[in-house]
């Protein structure tokens, strides 16, 4: 009897525990007004640098921005890649940066802004070249309202060559 007594109180105080650090947890997700949706950054192929950088939001402005640069460009030969826009959309922007520099991103929904914030961190790879990158990222469909800003950063240098 005494230690079905006990297992029960250490059962209840678990029990309080638990309950205690949920709403810890649950307060602090009510009050963030950011969040951290999926993303893909995608690889465009030869359309990377061909399409200016922008919101892409239905299959139509995608198919028609293809079509007017396949037909601009008798060499464009391959099919650009498929998206589903009823659920996603492009976002794209290019950036200047040494010819070794890799790149990596963030993607944060602002609730409050009503704004899609697209980090784009460059790290410095140890080329004395510049270059223009271009920055295609699929990301969920925004809601009505909401704008994307893009964001530059330097990240941490990834040397790609030794001194």
């Amino acid at each position: 009897m005494k230690m079905v007594k006990r297992s029960m109180k250490i059962q209840l105080l678990l029990s309080l525990i638990l309950l205690l650090h949920c709403n810890v947890i649950c307060a602090e997700s009510q009050d963030s007004t950011h969040a951290s949706p999926v993303f893909l950054p995608v690889d465009l192929g030869r359309y990377s640098s061909l399409i200016d950088p922008q919101t892409i939001n239905m299959q139509a402005e995608y198919d028609s921005i293809t079509t007017i640069l396949q037909n601009k460009y008798p060499w464009l030969d391959e099919e650009p890649p498929a998206f589903d826009f009823d659920h996603y959309m492009l976002v794209g922007d290019e950036s200047w940066a040494d010819g070794s520099a890799s790149f990596s991103y963030q993607v944060l929904k602002d609730t409050l802004a009503q704004s899609i914030e697209v980090h784009i961190i460059e790290h410095y790879g140890g080329g004395r070249g510049m270059n223009v990158f271009n920055h295609w990222l699929l990301i969920p469909k925004i809601p009505e309202g909401y704008s994307v800003k893009f964001i530059h950063t330097e990240g941490e240098p990834r040397h790609k060559y030794e001194n």
